[in-house]
């Protein structure tokens, strides 16, 4: 059963991480300053990372290939549904 908790934790943090790089995008836009963009990607990156650290550890879990493809899966379903088609 803790393999399908940590397939869920995985998969949801996976949907979070994209809304959250969504957020993180809007608000470099309205800065439109690059240095602002390069520290708010790498605070996406510590946030989802950590968060998948602190699960691994605090659970005591052991990493298997479905926690990875797991939170890639839900990032990629969310970019699926949020991401929007450019027109030339």
């Amino acid at each position: 059963m803790s393999e399908t908790y940590a397939f869920l934790f995985c998969l949801g943090l996976g949907i979070a991480a994209r809304f959250l790089y969504m957020g993180a995008t809007l608000l470099s836009r309205r800065t439109d300053i690059f240095p602002v963009t390069v520290v708010l990607d790498i605070l996406t990156m510590l946030v989802v990372g950590g968060a998948f650290t602190a699960y691994v550890i605090l659970t005591g879990s052991v990493l298997a290939p479905y926690m990875f493809a797991a939170l890639m899966a839900g990032y990629f379903l969310t970019y699926k549904l949020t991401h929007k088609k450019i027109k030339n």
